[in-house]
């Protein structure tokens, strides 16, 4: 009887150690963490995004004011002229008369002065021409130059002209003339008797002035 008992007993926990088994698996599978993922900017925002500075400040030039060194043209209330000399010979005459700076700062001159004859009454003589030439029966050719006058110094040109008259030959005479300076509008006046018979008077070009020894 104490045997039987004793083998019921062993198939009892035989059989609930059996189905313990069965009803728990043997491996435990764990649940593996998946990696975590970064959204990446859209191609939209990265065309729109904003660079980060660099810090490096921006340079801004501003141009320098120029200041002109070339002197200004000379103007007929900064000069004076007087004539300095005469020639004469074989029936020419030439006068060389000089312009000078008389102002406070250099000036330049460049090219043919205006020159107009005037009568006793102040009236324009009649019959003379005025010819613009390289050169007279006095002076080589000489092109034009531009001379730059410092305060006190000069610029000269020649008057040029034949003053034989036949017998029977009125020659017109000048009581004063009227200078006026390369490229002004206003002249200059002076008491001069200019006797040309040929009625033409020949005007040189300003050049730079050296007094003769």
């Amino acid at each position: 009887m104490r045997i039987l008992i004793m083998e019921s007993s062993m198939l009892l926990l035989l059989t609930a150690i059996t189905t313990g088994c069965v009803g728990s698996p043997s491996v435990t599978k764990q649940t593996q963490a998946l990696p975590a993922i970064t959204e990446q900017p859209t191609k939209e925002a990265a065309l729109t995004s904003t660079p980060t500075p660099t810090g490096k400040a921006t340079e801004n030039f501003t141009p320098e004011a120029t200041t002109a060194t070339n002197p200004t043209r000379c103007e007929t209330n900064q000069l004076s002229v007087r004539r300095v000399s005469e020639d004469a010979g074989v029936g020419n005459v030439a006068l060389t008369y000089a312009f000078t700076n008389n102002a406070s700062s250099p000036c330049t001159l460049y090219g043919y002065p205006g020159l107009a004859l005037l009568d006793a009454k102040g009236q324009p003589l009649e019959g003379v021409k005025v010819i613009r030439s390289k050169d007279t029966y006095f002076s080589s050719k000489q092109p034009r130059q531009q001379v730059t006058l410092a305060p006190g110094k000069q610029a000269s040109f020649q008057l040029a002209y034949n003053h034989i008259s036949s017998p029977q030959q009125n020659c017109p005479i000048s009581s004063k003339i009227e200078i006026t300076p390369p490229n002004a509008y206003q002249h200059l006046t002076v008491t001069q008797e200019i006797k040309p018979c040929t009625g033409k008077v020949r005007v040189t070009s300003v050049q730079a002035f050296t007094t003769q020894p």
